[in-house]
Parts: structure tokens; sequence; C-alpha cells
């Protein structure tokens, strides 16, 4: 039972949402697809039909996650529980009230405008090829990376265990073990791994051995305020720009919001250009006075 009805919680939480607000527009549409003799009737509320075709449209609606926690007939029974509180609103006339009609208004707009920025806007800003590689160029400069090595790190409290670690490794047991079972640097339970680090970012006495290693070399020891570190590298990058191809997503996930902004900005002057606009900002500014004396005389009444 309690799993029934945390399944009911989450259909209600979210048709509450996606549908509920749609459903409670009742767009002129809607009515007119419900007689259609054409629709084969799902269910019926008080005359009100649920079609088949309506169903499906809600059914895609749902993300692929909720659909592999409901069945059809769960969706349905909220389709009509959603159906009927719509019919219990109107007959309350609840469309009448200043503050939900508004809300109703809103959504309606905020609707509007998200299908018609899909449409004009993002259905028709795209790029291509030539777009990312220009940015790539006039941007070169951003992709500039330093020389960089990845390594492996033991770091232990004496000098006499770092030489042990040495001595050990010289036997040929694995690096990754010997820092699982004996650094006390936070990357131990990861086998040392620190992974990439740039030039430029590590403390000079460490820096200056560990650049000048080759992949699989062992470092010296190496003396710091921590401790006592031992290294091993597994790779090193050159310093150099980054290839086009190892930055091309993160080129089209910049510039294409940005190629969607003009081309908002751009839509948005046209139909302002086109449009006859006229504006009363007096009006505001008389209404804060309006309020600001209303404030006023509140307190000198309060004040008496």
């Amino acid at each position: 039972m309690y799993q029934n009805y945390r399944k009911v919680t989450k259909i209600a939480a979210f048709f509450c949402i996606t549908m509920g607000l749609i459903m409670s527009l009742s767009l002129p549409g809607l009515a007119n697809q419900q007689e259609e003799e054409n629709k084969e009737t799902l269910a019926t509320v008080n005359d009100e039909i649920i079609t088949l075709e309506e169903f499906n449209q809600y059914w895609d609606m749902i993300p692929d996650n909720y659909k592999m926690q409901l069945s059809k007939e769960d969706v349905l029974e909220q389709l009509i529980t959603q159906t009927l509180l719509i019919q219990k609103a109107e007959e309350i006339n609840l469309r009448e009230d200043p503050e939900v009609s508004f809300q109703i208004k809103n959504t309606v707009d905020q609707i509007l405008i998200q299908s018609l920025l899909e449409k004009e806007i993002i259905d028709k800003t795209s790029l291509n090829d030539d777009d990312i590689k220009s940015y790539y160029e006039e941007n070169k400069e951003n992709y500039w990376q330093e020389e960089e090595v990845h390594a492996f790190d033991i770091l232990v409290e004496t000098r006499e265990q770092a030489e042990e670690i040495l001595q050990k490794l010289a036997e040929g047991q694995e690096f990754e073990a010997l820092a699982k079972q004996t650094s006390i640097a936070s990357t131990a339970s990861t086998g040392g791994d620190i992974g990439f680090v740039s030039k430029g970012t590590l403390m000079p006495e460490i820096e200056e051995q560990l650049f000048a290693l080759n992949p699989d070399d062992i470092s010296e020891i190496i003396s710091t305020d921590k401790g006592f570190h031992v290294f091993k590298v597994i790779e090193k990058n050159p310093s150099g720009y980054l290839e086009l191809a190892e930055v091309k997503n993160e080129i089209e996930s910049k510039l294409l919001p940005l190629r969607q902004q003009e081309a908002f900005d751009e839509y948005l002057m046209n139909a302002q250009d086109q449009a006859n606009i006229e504006k009363n900002v007096e009006l505001l500014k008389e209404q804060e006075e309006e309020i600001e004396k209303e404030v006023d005389e509140s307190e000198e009444q309060q004040q008496e």
C-alpha cells in the first residue's frame, strides 16, 4: 500500500507540473479535438472525453525514467483525476478570479514565448565547421597548454621510510601497491595517482625533478615540509596549443549560445522596429508617488 501511495504521489507531482497547467488552460483547440468523431474514446468524465490520441500526447511528454516506474493505467487514472478537478474548478468559476486569470495568461504567454524562441531562434541557429575553426583561430591563445605530466606519488614521514620505498621499487614491487600500503597522502587510496599537473603549479623543489623525468622513471627522494616524496611519471605532454579536435565540443558549447543571443537580439530589434509601441512612464511615477503618499499618511496616523 505504501508503494502504491508513493507511486501515486510521484504521478501527481509530475502531472501537476507538466500537464495540470496545460489541461487547466483548456485551449479551444483541445475541446474541438475531443468532439471529433474519429477520435477513439479512452475515458469519459462527466461527459468530457479523454481520447486515446490525447492520452498518447501526454504519455510522450513523460521522461523515460518516469515511464519505467509507471503503467499506462496509472497515467490514465491521473488524467481522469486532473479532468475531474478541473471540472470542479470550472463549477466555482475559478477562471473568473483575477489572480487565477492572470496566472493562466502568464503561463500561456510563457509557453508561447518559449515555443517562439525555439522555432525562430534555436531551430534556425547552427554552427558549421568553418565557424568553429574561425573561433579557434581568433581565440587560439585560450587553448595554450603548459607542459604537463601524469604522475603517482608516495609520501612518507621520514627519509628512512622513503629509502625503503626506493629499495622495494628497485626489487620490482608495484608503485601503486606500495602507495596504498605506505603513503600518508590523500591519494594513497588511488595508488598515489595525482593525475595530470601542469608546469608552474607545483613547489619548485618537486617540479624541478618531476618534469625532468621520462615516462616510467622514478624520482629521487624529495623533501618538503609535509614529508618525503617519491614520484613515478606515467606520461608527459609537451607544451603547445591544443588541437582543434580536442576543443571542438568546448567551442560549440560556448559559441552556439553566443550566436543564439545575437540572433535573438536581432530578432527583437526587428520586431521593435516594426511595432507601434507607446509608453506612459509618467503613470508609473504617479503610482509611485501615490504609494509614497499613502505610506506617509499611514505613518502619521500611527504617530498620532
